[in-house]
């Protein structure tokens, strides 16, 4: 991912918009590139501040904030992870499961004449 993709992502990111693949590539990004990150931080802290006024709510720790959230990103990228492997995994034990069946019908039936 280049450096302008991302900062393209910051806004969908605060706003939770980025699906689970765009997401993974964004947080990979801003983990090694200082720049992006640094964007991010000015994004965010421009963003809660100005909710924090429309609100009216306390809490100023705005950098723990920002890691709060990217940590809550990254759980996010690896339960879509572990979603993907699992489906995989259910969906290859289903069809060896058919397979067996069919084959050991078909022994059945020829066991009994009918093939």
């Amino acid at each position: 991912m280049t450096c302008r993709e991302a900062e393209k992502m910051v806004v969908p990111f605060i706003n939770h918009e980025l699906d689970e693949q765009k997401l993974e590539q964004f947080l990979k990004h801003i983990a090694v590139c200082p720049d992006c990150r640094e964007e991010l931080e000015i994004y965010y802290t421009v963003y809660l501040g100005l909710r924090q006024l429309d609100f009216g709510s306390g809490g100023y720790d705005i950098p723990g904030a920002l890691e709060e959230n990217l940590e809550d990103a990254w759980i996010q990228v690896r339960a879509a992870w572990l979603r993907r492997i699992i489906r995989y995994a259910v969906g290859t034990l289903s069809t060896v499961g058919v397979l067996t069946l069919f084959v050991m019908q078909i022994c059945i039936w020829m066991q009994n004449g009918w093939m």
